[in-house]
């Protein structure tokens, strides 16, 4: 990346399942960025119920929704946690118009004073929690997810690090069910068809990955030039 200007900030977000790497290569860039003068921000673009301006609401909502009170990233079994269908789509709502708010604030802003943001999960991430969550089928989630996009910033480079679902299981056991990995990976797929996202291979060394991604970056700042 040594030796390349952009006027404008860009935007990299990497996508994939629990396990699959996206916080260690997103780490590696940044690491790789700095070594070579470049101003990358790190951020971490899951949904953060902790910083919300709903935050009460949202509250209510997990309590009346869900069974024991357990956010979407905790339901190990798809569609039973939910009460009540109807309040789980107000909840689905609230969830992602407090995501809008808070992509402002993360991403949009740094974007828009010239800093480039490396952002590990997105929309794509959410949205896919939400479509098994709340049983939706593939076509569902991807339409809630094309809505959702036209009120963020366009990514310029997306990265889907697909890796098997039993392997990514073994990296980090403690996260959702095998069955759940599995539909969400299978979603992620489709959605790196339709948006066409980049692929990497997960289980790769980090090393590997971080040089495809830098490859590819060089070549969309040169774009941008």
């Amino acid at each position: 990346m040594k030796g390349t200007e952009h006027r404008k900030g860009i935007l990299i977000c990497l996508v994939g399942i629990d396990g699959a790497g996206k916080s260690t290569l997103a780490k590696s860039l940044i690491s790789i960025a700095e070594e070579e003068g470049m101003k990358f921000s790190y951020v971490w673009g899951g949904f953060n119920d902790s910083f919300t301006i709903f935050r009460p609401f949202i509250a209510v909502a997990k309590g009346l929704v869900f069974r024991g009170n357990k956010h979407m990233e905790e339901s190990g079994t798809k569609g039973r946690a939910l009460k009540s269908s109807r309040l789980s789509t107000i909840y689905q709502y609230l969830a992602l118009v407090d995501y809008i708010f808070q992509a402002f604030h993360r991403i949009s802003l740094p974007l828009a004073i010239g800093t480039s943001v490396i952002c590990d999960r997105y929309i794509y991430d959410l949205t896919n929690s939400i479509g098994v969550l709340l049983d939706y089928p593939a076509d569902r989630t991807l339409a809630l997810l094309d809505r959702c996009l036209g009120f963020l910033p366009k990514p310029d480079l997306v990265f889907l690090i697909d890796l098997p679902e039993a392997l990514a299981y073994q990296r980090k056991p403690d996260t959702i069910s095998l069955d759940s990995l599995s539909v969400r990976r299978e979603t992620y797929l489709q959605m790196a068809q339709q948006y066409g996202m980049t692929m990497l291979d997960g289980s790769s060394e980090p090393g590997e990955l971080a040089r495809l991604v830098e490859e590819t970056v060089l070549s969309c700042i040169a774009g941008e030039s």
